[in-house]
C-alpha cells in the first residue's frame, strides 16, 4: 500500500526484497492524481506486477506469478483499495489487512467462478459417464434389434421354403396319381383286348 511513492504497508515484509523494490519502481512512475489499473509483465522473471491507483494518491499493488488469473488479482486489489482510503495514520493495521485479504484470495475455494467451473466440470463428468452408459445400452439394444430382424428374416425364409416344398409335394402326388391312373387304364384296356379280341367278337 502506497501513498504516492511512500510505502505505508506491505505483506509479507522483506520476503522478496528484489520484487518489492521493482514494484516500488513501477509505482513511482504512476501519476498520484490519476486513476489507473494496470499489469506489467516480466516474462523473463515469470512474474507480473499489478496495481490500482485510485486517483487520490493511494496506490495498492502486488506481485504474482504469471499463471495467476487476472480476475483474481484485481478482485484482491479492488477489495483492498476501498479499505485504505483516508489518512495514513489509519493504516496502522495495514499489514494485517493485506495478510487477511491475501489469505482469502489465495484460497481457490473463495474464487466463486473457479468453484462454479469446478462444479460444472463435475456435472459434465457425470453427464459424460451417463452418456457412455446410454450409448453402451444403445449398442446392446441395436444388437438385440439386429438379432430379432435376422430371426424374422430366417422365419420368413423358412415359411417360404416350406410353402414351396408343400406345393412341390402336392404336384408330385398329382403326377403320381395321374401316372397310376393311366397305368391302370392301359392295363384294363389290355385285359379287355385280350379277353374280347381286338374286334370284340368274343364279348358280343
Amino acid at each position: 500500500i502506497n501513498d504516492g511513492s511512500t510505502l505505508l504497508a506491505e505483506y509479507p515484509p522483506q520476503e522478496q526484497p528484489k520484487l518489492a523494490d521493482t514494484l516500488q519502481k513501477v509505482i513511482a512512475t504512476v501519476p498520484p492524481k490519476e486513476y489507473r489499473r494496470k499489469t506489467i509483465e516480466d516474462k523473463e522473471g515469470g512474474v507480473n506486477y499489478h496495481y490500482i491507483a485510485n486517483g487520490e494518491g493511494r496506490i495498492v499493488g502486488c506481485v504474482t506469478s504469471s499463471d495467476v488469473r487476472m480476475r483474481t488479482v484485481f478482485a484482491f486489489l479492488e477489495a483492498v483499495e476501498p479499505l485504505v482510503r483516508g489518512p495514513a495514520t489509519d493504516l496502522r493495521n495495514g499489514k494485517k489487512l493485506l495478510q487477511q485479504k491475501m489469505e482469502f484470495y489465495n484460497n481457490p475455494q473463495n474464487d466463486k467462478i473457479t468453484a462454479l467451473n469446478d462444479d460444472i466440470n463435475q456435472v459434465v463428468d457425470v453427464m459424460m459417464d451417463n452418456m457412455d452408459k446410454v450409448l453402451t445400452r444403445g449398442d446392446r439394444l441395436d444388437s438385440l434389434h439386429a438379432k430379432s430382424v435376422t430371426l424374422a428374416d430366417q422365419a420368413h425364409a423358412f415359411q417360404t421354403t416350406s410353402t414351396q416344398l408343400k406345393r412341390n409335394m402336392c404336384m408330385r402326388n398329382v403326377k403320381m396319381f395321374i401316372m397310376i391312373g393311366g397305368a391302370v387304364a392301359v392295363l384294363i384296356l389290355i385285359i379287355v383286348l385280350i379277353a374280347c379280341k381286338p374286334n370284340f367278337s368274343s364279348c358280343k
